[in-house]
């Protein structure tokens, strides 16, 4: 049944759920613009307009979770008392979740490795992003005295790369139960550089 009266936003949210819930299901390659249009009740035209292409929709889904990341990262990281615990628990996020999309969520999985493997400009957004956040517990730890580093945004963009094996999805389900580093041992050794004067 056609669904009136919805906003932009809405429509747009609607086309991108559908979406998003069909390509779990069936697969992306699988899903047709008009199976995503029928489960909305829209035509395939309105689909188009709202979103355009199959591929622009995938990019749409890929940055909602990506941004919905590092969302979800800042809230657990809210409440720490301590830029060193606001740090671990948000780094400690994005691995959780990022952990939970390898394991339970296969076709997600592939969709947002595929992503980071083409270089989507959603991913240049995240990355930009989490160097953001870092940045900010960094600089904040300065301000407090616990770090001691000259330049936050270096030490960002070093925090950032040793972490890629605990942030991007392909080394996490790749790595997970290897015999490397474990996270707390990782966090442990990033942070007391940060610490040392």
């Amino acid at each position: 049944m056609p669904r009136l009266n919805l906003t932009e936003d809405e429509t747009r949210n609607l086309v991108l759920d559908e979406a998003e819930r069909l390509f779990g299901e069936v697969g992306y390659d699988k899903t047709t613009i008009a199976d995503i249009a029928k489960a909305c009740g829209f035509s395939t035209a309105n689909v188009h307009r709202v979103l355009g292409t199959k591929s622009a929709i995938n990019q749409a889904i890929a940055a909602r979770k990506l941004s919905g990341k590092i969302a979800e990262a800042r809230r657990a990281a809210g409440g720490a008392e301590t830029a060193e615990a606001a740090l671990h628990a948000f780094a400690r996020s994005i691995y959780e979740q990022t952990k939970i999309m390898v394991d339970n969520d296969k076709r997600v999985h592939h969709m947002v490795a595929a992503a980071i493997e083409e270089r989507w400009q959603e991913v240049t957004t995240y990355r930009r992003g989490l160097l953001k956040e870092v940045s900010r517990f960094i600089e904040r730890g300065c301000d407090s005295g616990e770090f001691s580093v000259v330049d936050a945004e270096t030490a960002a963009r070093v925090f950032h790369t040793s972490a890629v094996r605990y942030f991007h999805p392909l080394l996490v389900a790749e790595l997970e139960g290897s015999e490397g580093a474990e996270f707390d041992d990782w966090f442990a050794h990033i942070v007391a550089s940060l610490k040392s004067r």
